[in-house]
């Protein structure tokens, strides 16, 4: 075919119902465009010249004379309609019974590629329904089987056109998968973050990272890491996270792995760390329907009667925190299918935490041990690294302290791996090249300044400027119309998270007990040493040991020997233990007493000043007991300190010490009024010896041959005036 000229766009003007020319094919407007322009040409042709431009257009059009001429006619008595391809318009439409039919065998089968598959079902049914005449093989659509084609089957029943009535993606994915699979087909509820406030809404999941970790003295082969999460939905910061390993459970003698008991201790953890608002605004936590949920189980109970994990959060907060799940694909995908699925939730109701996890698996991509997304995707050489490294843990607990460190995995320990996920948890909150929908309009984008427009000056935050003094504050502001002196600098979701951290309210400890129920707790009773010691299989094999001391605003109070306890033991937060009467009634937190190094003299000193404050405390009780005897001991121990000095003891000695001690005190008097009248300066022994710079004018009146006393006032031995 030719290469076709482009169409005189002035023939639209002869199309009467342009929208149903709108909503055909390009290539079917086109055609009918240069049939048009032709058509056109060759009516507005001469006399004598219209043959010529017929040849011209059959040669263009790459079509008949003839054609050509029921081309104008078409367009004559029919309009521009008449125009389009009539190929293929006169063959029989396929029943639309029959096209349902075909669809639903499309539905029933489970593989995406299943156009040949559908088109041999049908053509056996067909064949049989021939072979046996029966009216339970006969085919919708039809009331007697249809005739074969040439091909060997009915006209229309070729492969390629079964496969056009195959249904879409989404009434595929629904029948072969389910609602949940069908659900990426639908479009997705879009929300903002602007006008939520910090801790108002907070996603929970868990996941399984994909690496793999030596766990060392836990398993003989490597672990895939798993744990909880929590994603503040404002700031965009992970609040909280923790890892777990899976465990052999020696009680229920099985492996297990994330509990929904560790996800509430998870949540207490953080609203003890972070807390909830209290305002209207409240707090809305989202759980899923699987691991990632709180207790609901009847057999269960806390102290205040709660056996349901979200109304014991709604009771505690005053309705302050709420719990929504992520969607609960848990029903058939029609009424009358009988058998649901597995409850689970929709990844799209949390999005933002799905996709910060996304970010989580890209920070970890290079590290090794990796397991790739799925089976599928898994490095080859995983298979080997499992093995070798499940021959050096074997190795590894065969060995002395001193060689085991000299082992090198080809993976990560789980001590690192615990420092590493530390770490990218740190970046990821403190990033700034982030696209966090709406944090220019959340107010989220602060000013930076600098006083030189090239890398000379470092750049300043708005905080680092308000510190400066006025006059460099001042020149420093008035550069910011220059260009090169401020930009704009994204918070990072870390900042968002520490300048909002003051509108939440931590949960106190004695709201615990009417969280967690009391089939959680551990009973415990005090040790003649006031401690108590709890073990936790997870937490490795030592008991924590703790203080049975516990603080009030006022006071302390220490607990006797023999008293027995529930101890509510946190697994995220083990340095404080909430303990209660066996009853459940609360009564404080104690405190974990941790070994200290041998050289260690801070951690040696705290100790100790615990120990102090223990002993003290214990002291109370006991010393208004002793006061007498404290009494009698002091009175003791100042007259043998009397009698070693040779101070009186005796009453005739005290009487005679008393009146020596009167008189001396009556002299005393008299000379310290005689030298209040005089003055200090007066008495001064150096102002009454005599002046040996100065001339002798007078000879001296008083005689020098003793030294000069006050107390020759009182007791004169010589009178001068004789």
């Amino acid at each position: 075919m030719k290469q076709r000229v482009i169409p005189n766009l002035s023939s639209l003007n002869l199309i009467d119902d342009q929208k149903r020319f709108a909503q055909m094919p390009p290539r079917i407007q086109e055609d009918v465009l240069f049939r048009l322009d032709w058509i056109v040409k060759i009516e507005a042709a001469a006399h004598g010249k219209k043959g010529m431009i017929k040849h011209a257009a059959a040669e263009a059009l790459d079509a008949s004379l003839p054609t050509v001429d029921r081309f104008i006619r078409g367009f004559r008595y029919g309009g521009w309609l008449a125009l389009l391809d009539q190929r293929g318009q006169n063959n029989k439409p396929l029943p639309a019974a029959f096209r349902a039919y075909v669809r639903s065998l499309h539905l029933q089968c489970q593989r995406a590629t299943t156009g040949r598959e559908v088109h041999r079902m049908l053509i056996d049914r067909w064949r049989l329904w021939q072979r046996t005449g029966d009216a339970k093989h006969a085919i919708p659509g039809y009331q007697t089987s249809p005739p074969a084609s040439p091909k060997g089957y009915p006209a229309g029943w070729s492969e390629d056109n079964i496969l056009r009535f195959r249904p879409d993606e989404y009434a595929l994915s629904v029948a072969r998968q389910g609602t949940k699979s069908a659900a990426g087909f639908l479009p997705s509820i879009m929300k903002t973050r602007v006008g939520v406030k910090f801790g108002q809404v907070v996603f929970f999941d868990d996941q399984d990272y994909d690496v793999k970790v030596a766990a060392r003295g836990l398993s003989q082969r490597s672990l895939r890491p798993q744990g909880f999460n929590c994603l503040d939905y404002l700031s965009g910061n992970f609040m909280h996270h923790a890892i777990r390993l899976r465990w052999w459970d020696t009680e229920k003698e099985s492996y297990r792995t994330l509990t929904q008991t560790d996800f509430t201790w998870f949540v207490v953890s953080y609203l003890q760390k972070h807390g909830y608002r209290r305002d209207s605004h409240g707090t809305t936590f989202v759980f899923e329907h699987g691991t990632a949920t709180g207790y609901n189980n009847r057999a269960l109970s806390t102290s205040g009667g709660y056996s349901n994990f979200d109304e014991a959060l709604a009771a505690v907060s005053h309705g302050c925190i709420r719990v929504e799940r992520s969607g609960l694909f848990n029903q058939p995908a029609f009424a009358g299918l009988l058998f649901r699925p597995r409850s689970s939730g929709n990844p799209n109701f949390k999005a933002p935490l799905e996709s910060m996890f996304n970010l989580v698996r890209n920070r970890m991509a290079a590290l090794p041990g990796a397991t790739g997304r799925n089976r599928d995707l898994k490095p080859a050489e995983q298979y080997g690294e499992d093995l070798y490294t499940g021959q050096l843990l074997k190795l590894w607990e065969k060995l002395d302290q001193r060689h085991r460190e000299l082992i090198r995995f080809p993976m990560l320990t789980a001590e690192e791996f615990g420092e590493v996920a530390g770490s990218v948890y740190e970046a990821i909150n403190s990033r700034t090249d982030h696209g966090l929908e709406g944090w220019e309009r959340c107010g989220f984008v602060a000013p930076q300044f600098r006083f030189t427009p090239d890398e000379r000056s470092p750049w300043l935050s708005r905080e680092e400027v308000a510190e400066m003094p006025d006059d460099i504050r001042a020149m420093l502001l008035a550069k910011t119309e220059t260009p090169g002196h401020v930009r704009p600098w994204q918070l990072s979701p870390a900042d968002v998270a520490r300048q909002c951290a003051g509108e939440l309210s931590k949960l106190p400890d004695h709201l615990i007990p009417l969280l967690i129920p009391m089939q959680w707790a551990r009973p415990a009773i005090v040790k003649a040493d006031r401690t108590i010691s709890i073990k936790d299989q997870l937490l490795g094999p030592e008991a924590f040991t703790y203080v049975c001391r516990i603080e009030g605003s006022d006071s302390a109070t220490v607990l006797k020997p023999g008293t027995k306890l529930l101890c509510y033991l946190n697994p995220y937060a083990p340095e404080r233990l909430v303990i209660c009467k066996e009853d459940g009634a609360f009564l404080g937190t104690l405190h974990q007493q941790t070994r200290a190094g041998w050289l260690d003299q801070e951690a040696i000193l705290e100790q100790l000043k615990e120990r102090s404050a223990l002993k003290a405390d214990m002291d109370t009780a006991v010393r208004p007991h002793l006061e007498g005897l404290m009494a009698d001991r002091a009175e003791m121990k100042r007259t043998n300190e009397r009698l070693a000095t040779g101070k009186p003891v005796l009453p005739e000695e005290i009487t005679a010490a008393s009146a020596e001690s009167a008189r001396n005190g009556v002299r005393t008097r008299k000379i310290n009024q005689i030298a209040a009248a005089l003055g200090s300066d007066a008495l001064n022994p150096s102002n009454l010896l005599p002046d040996e710079d100065a001339d002798d004018l007078q000879d001296d009146c008083t005689p020098v041959a003793r030294p000069f006393s006050a107390a020759q006032f009182l007791n004169p031995t010589n009178d001068d005036n004789d």
